[in-house]
């Protein structure tokens, strides 16, 4: 699912743009403040240069991160990463693809509004499993429309009743609205028909052996290709085969 993801944001055009330097500055400033006010373990990832900037807090200290790198070359934090129970891991990576899906489809401007936050279980200094509160933003578009600048915050989730984090969803900040918090939207988001295509197109059927398997004309078969393939965000049958096997679908 890392790999996937990795694919997506990193085949992106990122178009050369003068004022970059002025907006990851802007971004390290905004990370680091995040740190400071809300003792977040921060970290700001550049995906044009495959770049991460850390910034920690005494929550780093319960959670016995010693590296302490303030600059790593990759957007992933894996010293913190390896930490997270591995069921909740998949479950971020499959919420983070289908986060920079929804972005990239649509306008720039009002991307800002939206973010992910994610319950994980992470092991803290002694071992044991705690629970973390995880939040995502893109917060830099490159001149071309990439999506570029990428925030995770990490906190603790207070023992209390009322403290009460959702296991993964995606929100509009500007509205309040919850955009998907079905954790199986990869189950259901090709149709019953897709499915079956999608299932023999990995096995290396052809559209027209698709066709007649499935007692279909070959127009109708094309159509669904097309339809599977804006719904998954890929452009070939490769990277569809790819994602509907990393995800669950097939």
């Amino acid at each position: 699912m890392r790999n996937l993801l990795d694919i997506k944001l990193f085949s992106q055009p990122f178009e050369s743009d003068r004022n970059q330097e002025i907006q990851l500055e802007y971004g390290k400033l905004i990370a680091g403040m995040y740190a400071r006010m809300e003792n977040s373990i921060s970290v700001l990832s550049d995906m044009k240069a495959r770049k991460s900037y850390i910034y920690y807090a005494p929550v780093a200290d319960e959670l016995g991160l010693h590296k302490r790198e303030t600059e790593i070359n990759s957007i992933w934090e894996d010293e913190l990463l390896n930490k997270i129970h591995p069921d909740d891991l998949l479950k971020k990576y499959q919420l983070e693809f289908q986060f920079f899906q929804m972005l990239n489809s649509m306008p720039v401007n009002e991307r800002v509004s939206f973010e992910l936050i994610t319950r994980l279980r992470i092991k803290n200094k002694k071992d044991q499993y705690i629970a973390l509160k995880h939040r995502l933003l893109y917060i830099g578009n490159a001149s071309d429309g990439s999506i570029w600048l990428a925030l995770c915050l990490y906190n603790f989730i207070p023992d209390h009743p009322d403290f009460v984090v959702p296991h993964g969803i995606i929100l509009n900040k500007k509205t309040g609205e919850i955009i998907d918090q079905n954790e199986n939207r990869f189950n259901t988001i090709l149709s019953v028909r897709e499915k079956e295509i999608i299932k023999l197109i990995s096995t290396g059927k052809r559209s027209k052996e698709i066709a007649e398997k499935l007692d279909l004309s070959i127009n109708t078969v094309n159509r669904h290709r097309q339809n599977i393939f804006v719904k998954l965000g890929v452009t070939n049958v490769i990277e569809a085969c790819r994602i509907a096997a990393n995800t669950g679908i097939i």
